[in-house]
Formats: C-alpha cells, sequence, structure tokens
C-alpha cells in the first residue's frame, strides 16, 4: 500500500528553488566553457589567466619550447591558440601510481 502527500504548490516551488538555482549555475558555467574554448587567440595575459600563471612564467615556457605560440607578423605580440594551451596542460597533466 502506498502513501499519498499532499503539498502546496507555494512549498514544491520553495522546495525545488535550491535545486532549479544550482542547475541554472551549471548551465551558466557550461556555457562560459564553452563560449572560452571557441576562443581562438589569447593575449599573453589572457593565456597566462587561463593557466593560473604568471606573464613571467609564460614567457620561460615559450623560451624552453614547453609551450607553442604565435607571433604577429612584424610585430612582437606573442599569442597563444586554445590548441596551445591545452597541450601545455596535457602534456603537464599528473598521473596517479597505481
Amino acid at each position: 500500500m502506498s502513501d499519498i502527500i499532499i503539498i502546496k504548490q507555494e512549498e514544491l516551488n520553495r522546495l525545488l528553488k535550491p535545486l532549479i538555482d544550482k542547475v541554472d549555475n551549471l548551465v551558466k558555467s557550461f556555457e562560459n566553457a564553452k563560449a572560452i574554448s571557441n576562443k581562438a587567440i589569447y593575449s599573453e595575459a589572457e593565456a597566462a589567466r587561463f593557466l593560473s600563471c604568471s606573464t613571467k612564467k609564460l614567457q620561460q615556457l615559450r623560451n624552453n619550447q614547453d609551450i607553442g605560440f604565435v607571433r604577429q607578423k612584424n610585430g612582437r605580440k606573442v599569442l597563444y591558440r586554445y590548441e596551445h594551451l591545452m597541450e601545455y596542460l596535457a602534456s603537464h597533466e599528473l598521473k596517479k601510481k597505481k
């Protein structure tokens, strides 16, 4: 035999609101991640923020040929493609010991 629970619409809304808010936040996070990954080119400052490092560290990585980059034609400005950043992260990912 099953029990029937009767709940008012307002109570149901109050109970579901935190869950709905969390789902909305997840959707926004996914949309932001998609927008970031679709961006083709990053400046040095943007790439450093993406990797959570300083621009000086990024320059060291570049000088050591640890990360790919693009230099603007006839210019000093250094740019990074999304693929450069992801390749660097993948090559420096720590693996769990078995």
